[in-house]
């Protein structure tokens, strides 16, 4: 071969390098991160055989009970229970005598949201984390599945004592075994791209009864905080299109990704103050109010090691 020629194959091996280096890039930012479908979970679960594991005695709540008859540990969406019937609405407190804390999984960007894909449906958002980043339990509770499954790759699913539970997909490593009860913040999981996914990111749902429904429905993506200390569900919890939120048209769902989205409770953005008492930590604190140590020494523009004043004012939100 001439060296011309040469010259001419190099260039085009170029132009071809980087034009696929753009489009992966521009395919992280604007496709999903992965292909996860409702409905590939549901035929996955049909093939798996009875799970017969009793309820954990942990798990023997009078609030739980009237919601959750099964504990599934191979499956992620295979109930007996009987839903409620349309028109009825399930009101749950996310704070209770069991439940007590709230920690966001991994703090980071959002890459896809809930809801639809073309025909697939995409059961929960994708969050960018790095290869080993650790992954923790959004609230206390007991993990019900810890196992590869299908196209969520090594998988962990925890049932809360609130009635929520929670999935965490693709990761690396799972740390946790079924039974086993986890604290809010409690590691889970190492962050990865294990089962259908192009990159490394966060698969996180949020269900009631098996149903997934959007968690912006309860979260602020952008302080990382929980909404409200309470959480109506009703049928109109269950919409599906892109990035779905009750009474909002889908224009505005896809333009809510910065996360600002107002409680019938409370909105995010009212702000919120804690008196200093003895033995009142930033960790308790953050767990109190359901948000995290570092939002509130952003905030209030503190560092974590600093000795809270008693009597004094912390901003919580």
């Amino acid at each position: 071969m001439s060296l011309q020629k040469r010259i001419i194959s190099l260039f085009i091996i170029l132009v071809f390098s980087i034009y696929g280096s753009v489009a992966v890039a521009q395919q992280l930012v604007h496709e999903p991160a992965g292909v996860m479908d409702e409905n590939d979970t549901e035929e996955a679960g049909i093939l798996l055989p009875p799970s017969l594991t009793a309820i954990p005695a942990i798990m023997d709540i009078p609030f739980l009970a009237r919601y959750y008859t099964s504990w599934d540990t191979l499956c992620v969406r295979r109930y007996t229970e009987i839903p409620p019937k349309p028109g009825d609405s399930v009101d749950l407190v996310l704070f209770n005598d069991y439940s007590t804390g709230f920690v966001f999984p991994i703090e980071g960007s959002l890459l896809s949201p809930f809801g639809h894909r073309g025909r697939r449906v995409h059961s929960g958002v994708d969050i960018k984390l790095e290869a080993g980043d650790p992954v923790g339990s959004a609230f206390d509770g007991v993990v019900r599945m810890a196992r590869y499954y299908a196209g969520y790759g090594n998988c962990v699913v925890v049932r809360h004592y609130n009635g929520i539970e929670t999935l965490y997909g693709h990761l690396s490593k799972i740390k946790v075994r079924v039974n086993e009860q986890v604290k809010a913040g409690d590691i889970v999981g190492l962050g990865g791209h294990t089962g259908r996914a192009s990159c490394n990111h966060l698969h996180f749902e949020t269900r009631f009864q098996g149903r997934a429904f959007n968690p912006k429905q309860i979260i602020n993506f952008e302080t990382f905080s929980l909404l409200s200390d309470t959480f109506t569900v009703t049928k109109a919890t269950y919409g599906l299109s892109r990035d779905y939120l009750p009474g909002k048209s889908n224009h505005n769902m896809l333009a809510s990704d910065d996360g600002k989205v107002k409680s019938k409770a409370k909105s995010s953005k009212s702000k919120k103050y804690h008196t200093i008492k003895s033995g009142d930590t930033l960790g308790a604190i953050s767990r109190k109010y359901g948000t995290t140590v570092k939002q509130i020494c952003s905030i209030n523009g503190i560092k974590p090691s600093k000795k809270l004043q008693l009597g004094t004012k912390l901003r919580v939100r």
